[in-house]
């Protein structure tokens, strides 16, 4: 920011430039307050700016992704208090727990940006102002489904697919539930739910939700759809299909 006036200023002197607005991008957002912090930063700095800059903006787009209001659920070796519990060897009391941080509804998440622009910004330049909102529209929009191809131990179970399906190893950090479609219940027991691929961070999960579960059986895992499909590639199997519903 403290580079700004003069940046804008050098790209007035280029004849091919046409610099019209401003980026910033705040991620990984559970509430609005990364971004209003900035948006004060950014307010101060433009009260600042000669007024024909000013005007030159036409647009600031607030870049980050907003969470679903579902929030964040983690393993708990993901989380400090998880490995806090690991180091005093107490880490089997909390291997069923997933830890919750919730996040902000989408409203708050507007309603809170939208008084900070009109604070911070509106007052120094009257400009159209842009979100980014892919991760909360896309998350809910994508669900895996597996089948299971093995059995190697009551507790350990390996299914048709890999996490090349995904692209990362989401699974080992991130919770979330893994249904058993083809004998349902709402009783969460522990199992280790692996892929296919000869890596030993091929995980899909640690527990499932049935009455039970064998070879065969199809297990879902909701709500994929943000940092999955684009990051996803062909490594030791092919691409999944896409089934669009």
């Amino acid at each position: 920011l403290d580079d700004l006036a003069g940046f804008w200023q050098a790209a007035g002197r280029c004849p091919h430039v046409d610099l019209q607005g401003l980026q910033f991008h705040a991620s990984w957002n559970l509430t609005a307050h990364p971004q209003i912090e900035f948006i004060q930063r950014l307010g101060r700095t433009l009260a600042e700016m000669p007024t024909e800059v000013r005007n030159g903006i036409r647009f600031i787009d607030m870049g980050g992704g907003y969470w679903p209001e579902q929030g964040e659920w983690l393993h708990p070796r993901a989380t400090e208090a998880g490995r806090l519990m690991e180091v005093l060897g107490r880490s089997s009391e909390s291997s069923r727990i997933h830890y919750l941080n919730p996040a902000d509804s989408i409203e708050t998440f507007a309603g809170q940006l939208a008084a900070a622009i009109k604070r911070h910004v509106f007052p120094v330049t009257q400009c159209r102002v842009c979100v980014e909102p892919g991760r909360w529209i896309c998350n809910n929009a994508m669900h895996l489904l597996l089948s299971v191809v093995d059995k190697k131990a009551p507790d350990l179970v390996i299914t048709d697919a890999g996490t090349n399906a995904i692209g990362w190893e989401r699974f080992e950090s991130d919770y979330f539930p893994v249904l058993n479609l083809s004998r349902p219940l709402l009783d969460e027991k522990a199992c280790h739910i692996l892929g296919s691929l000869c890596t030993p961070h091929d995980v899909w999960g640690y527990a499932y939700f049935g009455e039970a579960i064998e070879p065969g059986d199809i297990l879902l895992i909701p709500d994929q759809g943000a940092y999955t499909y684009s990051l996803r590639q062909e490594f030791i199997k092919p691409l999944p299909e896409v089934v669009v519903i």
